[in-house]
């Protein structure tokens, strides 16, 4: 059963890196790396130098719709809730600024759950945690064509309560199209 879950894993990982919905630093996430925080600082820096930040950034393909990723924010949900708590709004309006700053910026949302529940039913709330974000997005401005989302479902975890408490967000990834 593991076997076919990592073979399943790699499937996807290499389906979105391939359609450039993904980055080469999110395929190497998704295949084990750990995640520490809610909001990622490592590309804070990059996403207020955007010059340098398109020459830093992993290319994710070579199309016509390549994309690098500049910055990261993991909104975080309660346990069955798809509602935005305030610390998630302040992360959201923040990225919204860059957003009006940078109009080729774009924004990736993927929405997942935790292991806990019904695979079917962490999918739909996974959709609604997604809307929940993209429908603050379009309310403060962004415009709903510079936003791309998916729904992932839910994510496998260790069954701790600090592991369930990482997989239920949306990771909102800020991007840029590679020239």
């Amino acid at each position: 059963m593991q076997k076919i879950f990592r073979i399943g894993v790699l499937m996807t990982a290499l389906l979105i890196a391939m359609t450039g919905c993904g980055s080469i630093e999110w395929l190497r996430g998704s295949l084990g790396a750990k995640e520490d925080g809610r909001v990622s600082a490592k590309s804070d820096e990059a996403v207020g130098q955007p010059a340098q930040a398109e020459s830093q950034a992993a290319p994710v393909a070579a199309n016509s719709n390549a994309r690098s990723q500049v910055g990261t924010v993991h909104v975080l949900f309660a346990f069955d809730r798809s509602d935005l708590n305030k610390a998630a709004q302040t992360d959201l309006l923040s990225l919204i600024k860059k957003l009006r700053e940078n109009p080729k910026f774009t924004v990736g949302l993927e929405g997942y759950a935790d292991s806990a529940g019904a695979r079917d039913y962490n999918l739909q709330l996974s959709q609604k945690r997604v809307e929940a974000v993209r429908r603050y997005l379009v309310e403060k401005g962004v415009e709903a064509s510079r936003i791309r989302s998916d729904s992932l479902g839910q994510l496998p975890d260790a069954g701790t309560p600090e592991e369930q408490a990482k997989n239920r967000r949306v990771t909102v990834k800020l991007m840029v199209a590679s020239d």
